[in-house]
């Protein structure tokens, strides 16, 4: 009888010259099907996942005995490219390119695929187009920058492709916040669970590195970070802890569920929302509501250097804008500049609605609610097809598409703190300020009864 040969996994580090520091040997080692570690900078996750995937090459499939197949998924093609670079460096060195139909490496094509003669192939995704996470059975998978990956990118795509084989699977990355579209938070609660016994997580701040941080926590270079970073991002940079306050404002914010293809449907008020400015924008807001109380932002105008009475002469002018203005029930403006929201007022011959002041955070918590799934959906599953937000933003706003997605931050660095208060930062939020006038208006503070309004059933076109 044949003796089946092993692949020892610490011998093939050694022989690689690759020495895992203590933190990466602890996952390395585990046996846990489902991997998932929350990582500060510098932590050495990029060689972790590739000296992981590496091995696969030369061993088979426990399950199937066949060689195996993996795909290396980033939210980008570019986030993918680090991993699979080593990988592809490594597999040169040992002469694989010489037996493989296919050894690519070209970022820009989106071409990062190696498949060998004897039958091992792994690939690169990006999760931004969906339709390549379909159709394949995998040994395994790696999931990089996972805290920027959707929920919907594992369970609607990657998990049914490892259950075939019973593939594993390693998650890694810097956290972005405890969002409930946050991937990597839910499976790092998902490991730290004993009712998953596949699963196991790990945080793993960057001073766990002691190659790169010699000096733990106390090290030099940690500390002086300390010092430039809030508090908030440093726990989150370095800490590699699950904060809120980090990052983009609006994380419930998601492209593919927020923005759609909008137009104005006379069966619903309309309404305006302003954030007055003149070096910086003077945003208007075009909404509708329906009788469900979900708002639709259907159109969006700026203007810099231009006064309100200018502003206003040319949206009488404008096909759209003036077909609105004259569909208008109201307009909801900042209270601080009383004598602009006097001029539009008579511009329009229209009434102002009041109401829109009070604290930022209760705006951006009426914006964030609308974000989430509205109430009449929410007992639905995620994922399904009928589970909708409160809120829409036609694809033509693209500004304020952009201030909800990335634009609008929080500070990072305690040079950018100008007051005592949890702020934003007080730039690139012109939609988001004039859109939180609306919602504070319209609906009142959070959990209170919305503003009644006539309206009649209708279909946005």
């Amino acid at each position: 009888m044949a003796t089946q040969k092993v692949l020892r996994k610490d011998k093939y580090f050694e022989k690689t010259g690759y020495r895992p520091h203590d933190g990466q040997q602890r996952i390395h080692y585990t046996p846990s099907r489902f991997r998932v570690v929350s990582n500060g900078r510098r932590w050495g996750k990029t060689f972790l996942g590739a000296k992981e995937v590496e091995p696969t090459c030369f061993s088979l499939s426990s399950i199937t005995g066949q060689p195996q197949t993996g795909w290396i998924v980033g939210p980008g093609y570019i986030d993918a490219e680090k991993e699979f670079r080593i990988v592809y460096d490594s597999l040169r060195k040992a002469g694989v390119d010489k037996y493989s139909i296919k050894f690519v490496n070209n970022v820009d094509s989106g071409s990062m695929h190696i498949k060998t003669t004897w039958g091992f192939e792994l690939l690169c995704r990006s999760a931004k187009h969906p339709e390549s996470l379909v159709g394949e059975g995998l040994d395994f998978a790696l999931l990089v920058e996972a805290g920027r990956h959707r929920r919907r990118t594992w369970g609607q795509y990657l998990r049914p492709a490892l259950s075939d084989k019973r593939g594993w699977a390693i998650f890694s990355g810097v956290p972005e916040g405890r969002s409930e579209h946050s991937l990597l938070y839910s499976l790092w609660s998902r490991g730290q669970d004993d009712r998953y016994p596949q699963w196991r997580s790990w945080r793993m701040p960057s001073w766990t590195n002691n190659i790169i941080f010699p000096g733990g926590r106390q090290d030099p270079e940690i500390l002086e970070a300390e010092g430039d970073l809030t508090e908030d991002e440093f726990a989150r940079q370095y800490g590699a802890q699950f904060v809120e306050k980090t990052g983009a404002v609006m994380q419930e914010w998601d492209d593919e569920i927020h923005l759609a293809n909008l137009s104005y449907n006379p069966g619903w008020p309309v309404y305006g929302a302003v954030d007055y400015g003149f070096t910086n924008p003077f945003v208007w807001l075009w909404i509708q509501v329906d009788e469900f109380g979900n708002a639709y932002v259907i159109r969006e105008r700026r203007w810099t250097l231009k006064d309100t009475v200018e502003i206003a002469a040319e949206m009488k002018l404008d096909p759209i804008d003036s077909m609105l203005i004259k569909n208008m029930v109201a307009f909801y403006p900042d209270p601080a500049e009383p004598d602009d929201t006097l001029t539009l007022s008579r511009a329009f011959r229209k009434q102002d609605r009041g109401n829109t002041g009070g604290e930022l955070k209760t705006r951006l918590a009426l914006i964030r609610q609308k974000l989430k799934t509205n109430e009449l959906t929410r007992h639905l599953p995620e994922g399904h097809p009928d589970r909708r937000p409160g809120l829409f933003v036609d694809r033509s706003c693209g500004m304020l598409a952009w201030e909800c997605r990335e634009g609008y931050k929080w500070p990072e660095h305690r040079s950018e703190i100008t007051s005592e208060k949890e702020h934003p930062l007080d730039k690139d939020n012109h939609g988001v300020e004039a859109l939180g006038r609306f919602m504070r208006g319209y609906y009142g503070m959070p959990g209170q009864q919305k503003e009644r309004s006539r309206v009649s059933a209708g279909r946005m076109g």
